[in-house]
C-alpha cells in the first residue's frame, strides 16, 4: 500500500493504518502494553497521536505491531 503524504496528521495516519487492519487505537494500544510493555493509558496516548509529539520510536512501535515496516526511500 503507497501513500502520498502532503497534508496527512500523524493521527490521520495512524488511524487509516489501524483501520486497515481491522482494528481501533484502544486495541492497538493493548497490544503495544501486551508485546512492548508501552503505558496502556489511553488518553495520554490518544494526545500524544493530537498533539503530534508522539516520539519516532513509538511510531515505529506502532508501525511493528501493525505488520508494517517503515521505508525511506530517495526520490531524487
Amino acid at each position: 500500500m503507497d501513500y502520498k503524504f502532503d497534508n496527512i496528521s500523524i493521527m490521520n495516519f495512524v488511524k487509516t493504518l489501524v483501520t486497515y487492519r481491522g482494528s481501533s487505537l484502544r486495541k492497538l494500544l493493548n497490544k503495544l502494553s501486551e508485546e512492548r510493555g508501552c503505558s496502556n493509558c489511553y488518553p495520554s496516548f490518544y494526545n500524544k497521536l493530537k498533539k503530534s509529539t508522539i516520539k519516532f520510536s513509538e511510531v515505529k512501535d506502532i508501525a511493528d505491531s501493525l505488520g508494517y515496516e517503515i521505508v525511506f526511500k530517495d526520490v531524487r
